[in-house]
């Protein structure tokens, strides 16, 4: 079956097919850049005995690291400060308890819209009291985190 079409048809959908494409691939490369540019990678550990120890060697560059710990509800945001400690707060939110995201240079809670400065005081509520700072220490080369 042949099916024939008309110059200006040809035109609009071939256009409109190439824009799509250009669309798409231009969004596309966009958002993986962004993604990627971000440097926000997620550290994996097992606790045991109540804590969790993560290489002092992940924040070589870096003075944030996302700590997913197996088994436990909340991720933890890890920060190195620019005095050498280290800071460990649960990403949870102390009006419902609710996950937090990381967002810009905060946090943010995505079930009532309570706002958490880098340092986790409350920037916007209905959230009242600052996020829980989870205790560091340094053990050799490495970070140990109590939960």
């Amino acid at each position: 079956m042949i099916i024939f079409m008309d110059r200006r048809n040809f035109l609009k959908q071939s256009c409109g097919a190439c824009a799509a494409m250009s669309l798409g691939a231009l969004l596309g490369t966009s958002f993986l850049e962004s993604c990627g540019s971000t440097g926000l990678s997620v550290l994996k550990a097992a606790p045991s005995d109540g804590k969790v120890s993560v290489p002092l060697a992940q924040f070589e560059g870096h003075n944030f690291q996302l700590l997913r710990v197996n088994n436990y509800n909340y991720d933890i945001a890890l920060q190195r400060k620019d005095d050498g400690t280290y800071s460990a707060m649960l990403l949870m939110c102390t009006h419902a308890r609710h996950p937090l995201t990381k967002a810009g240079s905060g946090y943010y809670c995505t079930l009532h819209g309570s706002k958490f400065s880098a340092d986790g005081k409350v920037e916007k509520g209905p959230a009242s009291k600052p996020m829980v700072l989870l205790p560091t220490a340094i053990d050799g080369d490495r970070l140990v985190v109590t939960l």
